[in-house]
């Protein structure tokens, strides 16, 4: 007989912790060759969200609730729908739940042994928690396959432009020397967007309109994304005449760079791809890659991001006054290490920024100037978590 306690304290013990646990899974993941899919950002997103739901589902399940439940269910369907119109193949998918698995037996091994104080009772918790698990893990799988078999046949026999869909991946991955069957100037200058939420569409033919585009090359992607090629100018300036507040009410649009020719074409498409993980991380309506290049770097992973802000600021971000020290900082920095210059900014006298200056290298315990490169980049990263968590925090919270 399974003790009750025991099930609810290694539930609970998944639920506290599932960011790491879910980072530790990701990462198994990416190191595995078989895995597939990592160098699609819409994909790699909904694997990511998959994989914190699927340890939170495993927990409630460990608690006594009907899992997996519809939620993580439609979850799941949502990434295989994403992996079938990336062309991953579904064994490759299903590999990952296999992976998943794995992990997950190493997360509850340890769990068992750490919190089942009797051996006895170690051995017994465990089988009855792999039992719990292979069930889930079947019924999730089942119905993995069901949705990858309905959305590779609707996405590739039935959408419009499969045909000119497969040309343009065929070219952006460099196995079609020739450009694709399109009425646009491929030799040109490209700008490339990618665009998401309630009115897609609309949103590039409004960047196009904002960027003084000749000719658009507009495509149905991944995860309910939707692809733009713009053939504009040769001024980078030109992504400057776009505003958020342009776009439609519901809509994101991320921006990659303006760049020429068959490279310029793969280059700013790649690059539009990065600023969308960041778009997509923060909620912003508008992410350009030349504002979050370095952001867009740690986006694979989080947990990094979040490690690497707390050894560098940890003791800053402790303190009581850390949002207006954090604010002095940068104002510091952009201001080219010139204190009046950054009391200007922040409307304060500048021994009030000496000051605080100095309340920042005594908790840190180095020199700001010495150590200016490390202390920027947390920075940012510190604002892209808070930015990050500020939008969990709203798809979390009920609506009215």
């Amino acid at each position: 007989m399974i003790q009750p306690h025991h099930q609810l304290s290694i539930s609970a013990a998944i639920s506290s912790d599932v960011n790491r646990l879910s980072e530790s899974v990701a990462r198994r993941l990416r190191e595995d060759s078989r895995s597939g899919g990592g160098s699609d950002p819409a994909l790699a997103m909904r694997r990511s969200e998959r994989l914190t739901a699927a340890l939170l589902s495993f927990s409630r399940a460990l608690a006594g609730e009907s899992e997996p439940n519809p939620e993580f269910l439609a979850e799941a369907a949502r990434e295989a729908s994403a992996a079938a119109q990336a062309g991953v193949d579904l064994l490759e998918l299903i590999h990952t739940y296999r992976v998943l698995q794995s992990k997950m037996w190493d997360i509850l091994l340890n769990l068992t042994t750490e919190l089942v104080p009797d051996a006895s009772e170690q051995l017994d918790v465990q089988k009855w928690v792999s039992r719990l698990q292979h069930s889930w893990h079947d019924t999730a799988v089942a119905n993995v396959i069901d949705a990858y078999r309905s959305e590779q046949h609707r996405f590739f026999y039935k959408s419009e432009g499969r045909q000119l869909r497969n040309e343009v991946r065929e070219f952006i991955a460099g196995r079609r020397l020739l450009p694709p069957s399109a009425s646009y100037d491929f030799e040109g200058q490209h700008l490339s967007v990618v665009t998401w939420g309630h009115n897609p569409k609309e949103a590039i033919q409004t960047a196009g309109k904002a960027f003084g585009a000749t000719k658009q090359l507009v495509l149905e992607s991944t995860g309910g994304t939707f692809l733009g090629w713009l053939a504009v100018i040769d001024d980078p300036r030109i992504i400057g005449q776009l505003r958020p507040e342009d776009l439609p009410d519901g809509t994101h649009l991320a921006i990659g760079s303006v760049i020429p020719g068959f490279d310029g074409f793969r280059q700013s498409y790649q690059r539009a791809w990065r600023a969308y993980r960041v778009g997509l991380l923060t909620g912003a309506k508008l992410t350009s890659y030349a504002d979050v290049a370095l952001e867009a770097i740690f986006t694979t992973d989080i947990q990094a991001v979040r490690d690497l802000v707390a050894l560098q600021l940890g003791p800053l971000l402790a303190d009581p006054r850390r949002d207006v020290l954090c604010e002095t900082l940068s104002a510091y920095f952009t201001s080219g290490f010139n204190a009046v210059s950054a009391a200007g900014t922040l409307q304060v006298h500048e021994r009030t920024v000496a000051y605080r200056l100095r309340s920042i290298e005594e908790r840190l315990g180095v020199t700001v100037s010495e150590h200016h490169v490390e202390l920027l980049v947390a920075l940012r990263l510190h604002s892209l978590l808070r930015s990050v968590d500020s939008t969990a925090m709203r798809q979390e919270s009920p609506g009215p």
